[in-house]
Parts: C-alpha cells; structure tokens; sequence
C-alpha cells in the first residue's frame, strides 16, 4: 500500500462514524454483510482507490428530492455503480430505522414490565 492509500484508509477511518459520510454508510454495509473491501469494491465496480474517494464524499439524504441527482453525480465522481450505491445506501437506513424502533419498542416492554411488577409488589 502506497502512502497516499495510507492517508486515505486514515481519513476513512476518521470519518465512519458520522453519518453524513458515505464511509458511515460503507463501513455499515461491510460490517451488516461480512464483506471485505475487496468485496464491495467488486459490488461498486470500482478501485480500492475510488472507493476511498466515495467514503469521503457527503451521503446523499434519501429523502430529499435531489437524491438521485447528488447520487449520480458522486457515482460519475468515484466510478462508482449507481445501482450499488442506492442499494447500500437503502439497506443501511432501513437497518438504522428497524434498529431504532426495536430498541425504542424493547425500552417500552421493559418499563411496562417493570411498572406491572412494580404494582404487585404495592
């Protein structure tokens, strides 16, 4: 590994756990899948190089009506598959979202179950 592929694994890593970074996104997928970076460089079919260029790039809001168009354009940026990365980018948010809500509703059961013994023992 060259020195400038050592500067860009160490800007990764100092990025993967904001959320406004694809690294956050990559770095998720990786972990969610049991990929290598190899791996997902073939899935993007693009260089270990690029794909570094594609984790510090700004993630793109699903929500927001520019999506497509920002995600586009970060695609043409980094030789990236357009495809891959929504599919990433989806997958990553849904597991966020479904997360969130089963810790949330998990809290829920454990405080009406403790509020119910609670009563009992009153």
């Amino acid at each position: 590994m060259n020195d400038k592929s050592k500067l860009f694994e160490m800007a990764n890593k100092s990025i993967e756990q904001d959320a406004q970074f694809m690294a956050f996104f990559l770095k998720r997928y990786l972990e969610l899948e049991k990929l290598s970076k190899q791996d997902i460089c073939s899935e993007l079919k693009c260089s270990i190089q690029d794909y570094y260029r594609l984790s510090m790039c700004k993630a793109p809001d699903s929500e927001e009506s520019d999506y497509l168009n920002r995600l586009n354009k970060i695609s043409q940026y980094t030789n990236a598959s357009v495809f891959a990365l929504n599919k990433i980018i989806k997958r990553v948010n849904t597991i966020i979202k479904l997360s969130g809500s089963m810790d949330k509703s998990y809290l829920m059961a454990a405080r009406d179950k403790k509020s119910d013994s609670d009563s009992k023992g009153s």
